[in-house]
């Protein structure tokens, strides 16, 4: 994979989680802030880090934001600053901008003035939990989109022993299963045929639909 420049503007909590885990796989990470604090407190990983306002033009094509594959506004609290700072990064030529917002009207808005992408992290973390709790058989719950989900769960007993071809589950339980992994080694593997065979010490993750998601349950314990 090539070596990508994402720019970062904000290093609040979200800002600066996106900076660490990115660094973890030699991105290129160019970062504004106007908190000399923040950015002092990255600056091992950035590789550049700018003191200033992200609604400046001037101070991010100076930072070289515009040489950024993807710019991730990380601060949702002011919507003139977003607005801003979407429509900078545009004009900059950054080819996808992704915007936190915390509203849907700010979503509304900043998908209408060129965001590529606008995320609600609070949002979805809440859904995503909420969604944990009222399915105990899940590990996991991704929310893609308002219509599909990833999820991870432990097979159901009276799928043990069966494989992939018996069990039919996107005929069956609308589940296209993705992969597998074991309980305590944690490692994906997503090499499946259909003569794989379900264990109880695998927990399997699948792609669905939120409506399948809301009867997991009454689809995953039903006769086979």
């Amino acid at each position: 994979m090539p070596t990508q420049t994402i720019g970062i503007l904000g290093l609040g909590v979200f800002g600066t989680s996106i900076a660490k885990t990115l660094c973890k796989y030699n991105s290129n990470i160019i970062a504004v802030d106007n908190h000399e604090s923040q950015i002092n407190q990255l600056e091992a990983i950035l590789t550049r880090g700018v003191i200033g306002d992200i609604t400046d033009k001037d101070l991010l094509r100076s930072a070289g934001i515009g040489a950024c594959d993807t710019v991730v506004i990380a601060t949702g609290n002011n919507l003139e600053s977003s607005v801003l700072a979407v429509l900078h990064c545009k004009a900059l030529g950054v080819p996808k901008v992704i915007a936190k917002a915390k509203s849907k009207t700010t979503r509304e808005v900043l998908l209408k003035i060129g965001a590529d992408k606008v995320i609600s992290p609070e949002r979805e973390t809440g859904i995503s939990l909420a969604k944990h709790l009222l399915h105990n058989d899940t590990t996991e719950l991704i929310e893609l989109d308002e219509h599909v989900t990833i999820v991870e769960f432990q097979p159901p007993a009276k799928w043990i022993g069966k494989n992939l071809a018996q069990l039919k589950l996107r005929q069956n339980y609308m589940l296209n299963i993705i992969g597998y992994r074991n309980k305590y080694t944690k490692e994906l593997n997503i090499q499946l045929s259909p003569d794989y065979i379900f264990k109880e010490d695998e927990l399997i993750m699948a792609v669905t639909d939120n409506n399948t998601v809301d009867h997991f349950e009454e689809y995953t314990n039903r006769s086979v």
